[in-house]
């Protein structure tokens, strides 16, 4: 019974042991969460992306339906037809030059292959087909633009959560030096040496603390929710989120040549040449159509079905140019061309507010870039007097001058400094990834794709 006993404990304490390492199982930890895991999770996740990479793929289709027109078409055509002669059995006529006599009832059949190739095309066509091959290459850039702004709202609330956490891990420590605070300062009560309100008034700032936690910690759990929502993946509300450091320094403000690399003016920019080969193709369309022609028929009648499919007589061949010239029309191909004049001017202007907006965009992020500069400056000199302060209570404290309540209270507020600071060099990070998005997108997502993302 005693063996029996020992090999139960065993058994009992292997499976404990193995318990964590269960599927379904998640440390308290939760992991860790990374900018480069969540921007390649979002984009490999997204169903924008996809829509997008569909229509660039219709575009393409369209492109090339368009240059069909360039080939030449060839037809093979028949028809097969039962004739009823409802004038009486006189007079004389012919069928495609062959005479018939009596006009009797009969079946007729006919095959002909027909070759065509319309020359115009070349100059009028032609520029349909540039019009689809540039919305095409406009599409790929639209996807761009469309992964550009994911990565932006990706960034945006990976910083939200990055600064969620800096705020609930300086929290943590504020609160315990608080709570260890208002320890000493409820023993010093008891003993006399303080008054209740003093220790009221720690109390009331440790509430306030905890109060305050209580929020930063619901924001982390919505921000981690709406993650959730680009990337597919259920994140663990003790999740790790990796900071994103200081970010790289910018030297100088964007220029207009960065400004015309962006995806979205790339994209606007071949609408406005698409539209342009419109209007040419538009223009074009008032010339006349050109084209040549070959054909080649079998005939074959007789009162019988099956007859007159298989005695069927080589009858006649025949091949030619034709040209058509448009004289009126209703002033169709006119309003045709002035609506394409139109809408290229539109799509310019389009493009120079484009132009001002990114700008403006850009020339927005570098102030801020260099707002956060000198405020992340002012704080490290604040810091630095704090540190100073903390120096000489902690001298003070220990030749008895001042309490140990006191010295965790000044901690405190240095620690909510030292917060602050985090906090606002956490937001120089993120603007520092938009400005470079903004700037310069391939070089931006070149270090993102060095770190695993899957572009497509």
């Amino acid at each position: 019974m005693l063996r029996r006993s020992w090999i139960g404990r065993g058994i009992l304490c292997a499976l404990a042991a193995l318990l964590p390492l269960a599927p379904g199982w998640a440390s308290a930890g939760g992991g860790s969460l990374s900018y480069e895991g969540a921007v390649g999770d979002a984009l490999r996740h997204c169903s924008r992306l996809r829509v997008k990479q569909e229509e660039i793929r219709i575009n393409e289709a369209s492109w090339r339906q368009s240059l069909s027109s360039l080939f030449p078409t060839v037809a093979l055509n028949g028809r097969l037809e039962r004739f009823g002669n409802l004038a009486g059995p006189t007079g004389i006529g012919t069928i495609n030059g062959q005479v018939v006599g009596g006009l009797q009832d009969e079946w007729r059949s006919s095959v002909f292959v027909l070759g065509e190739y319309t020359l115009s095309n070349w100059f009028k066509k032609r520029h349909e087909s540039r019009y689809y091959e540039r919305l095409t290459e406009a599409s790929i850039h639209d996807s761009e633009a469309e992964r550009k702004k994911i990565v932006l709202e990706v960034t945006d609330l990976y910083g939200s959560l990055a600064e969620g956490a800096i705020r609930l891990r300086y929290l943590d420590r504020m609160i315990d030096r608080m709570m260890e605070a208002v320890s000493l300062r409820a023993a010093a009560n008891r003993e006399g040496e303080i008054s209740g309100e003093d220790l009221i008034r720690a109390e009331v700032a440790l509430v306030d603390l905890e109060k305050e936690r209580t929020e930063a910690a619901r924001q982390f759990k919505e921000n981690l929710t709406r993650l959730t929502l680009y990337t597919g993946v259920e994140y663990d509300e003790g999740v790790a989120v990796t900071g994103l450091g200081a970010g790289d320094e910018i030297p100088e403000g964007p220029g207009p040549g960065r400004i015309e690399q962006t995806p979205e003016y790339r994209a606007k920019r071949k609408e406005v040449e698409a539209q342009q080969e419109k209007g040419r193709a538009a223009r074009n369309n008032l010339l006349p159509d050109v084209g040549v022609y070959g054909r080649y028929d079998f005939y074959g009648r007789n009162p019988e079905l099956y007859d007159s499919m298989k005695d069927l007589d080589r009858n006649s061949w025949n091949a030619g140019v034709y040209i058509s010239i448009p004289i009126f029309d209703g002033g169709l191909r006119k309003w045709e061309r002035e609506r394409a004049a139109r809408e290229i001017r539109r799509q310019e202007e389009a493009l120079k507010a484009l132009r001002q907006e990114k700008g403006r965009d850009a020339a927005a992020l570098y102030v801020k870039l260099r707002e956060l500069d000198r405020t992340i400056a002012q704080y490290r000199r604040l810091l630095a007097r704090y540190e100073k302060l903390l120096a000489i209570a902690s001298g003070a404290a220990a030749l008895g001058g001042r309490s140990r309540a006191e010295l965790l209270e000044s901690g405190k507020e240095a620690l909510a400094i030292e917060r602050d600071m985090e906090v606002y060099i956490n937001q120089r990070a993120v603007a520092v990834r938009k400005y470079r998005l903004e700037t310069d997108f391939a070089g931006a997502m070149g270090e993102l794709d060095g770190n695993g993302i899957d572009r497509h």
